[in-house]
């Protein structure tokens, strides 16, 4: 055979059998090295508490665009709900539940009787308490570090901390 025949052989021949099983060896190994890194859990409890975060901070917000008062009760270890409430005399009492929420099954919350609702005036400014009021939020499959606390200034500002 001549230089120019096995160029054309070359040139027709495309990947062999060998080359794609090595391909596919190299992506699998690197798949297989990747998966036990992503624990969805970790993510739950990060998106869980950026929107109990957003809640507070949105349920402060309707009260100083509304006009009344606002609450965030918690009715349980993994629920809560956004109130509206209304004047009847000097008290502030249930108009309406604006919104409930449940959380993922794997995160529960604990945290003092103070924090169990928490109500901002039309100011934006908590009226229940004159102390920072913490809610943590846990994973409940136990792994570790898996806790993240939410906490509400008297001024009504609200935060994630991360123990």
């Amino acid at each position: 055979m001549t230089s120019e025949q096995i160029g054309r052989v070359r040139s027709h021949a495309g990947y062999t059998i060998i080359e794609l099983l090595v391909a596919v060896a190299i992506f699998v190994v690197l798949a297989s090295a990747g998966l036990p890194h992503i624990d969805t859990r970790r993510q739950d409890i990060a998106n869980t508490t950026k929107q109990v975060v957003s809640d507070y901070r949105w349920t402060r917000v309707r009260a100083i665009t509304g006009g009344v008062h606002f609450a965030f009760a918690w009715t349980g270890t993994d629920t809560y709900e956004i109130r509206r409430l209304k004047q009847v005399g000097t008290d502030w009492t249930l108009d309406s539940v604006i919104k409930s929420v449940t959380l993922p099954a794997t995160i529960t919350r604990n945290g003092p009787a103070e924090a169990d609702v928490v109500e901002f005036n039309t100011r934006g400014m908590v009226v229940s308490t004159e102390n920072i009021v913490w809610v943590r939020l846990r994973d409940s499959m136990g792994h570790g570090n898996s806790w993240r606390e939410v906490r509400i200034w008297p001024s009504g500002q609200a935060g994630e901390y991360n123990g």
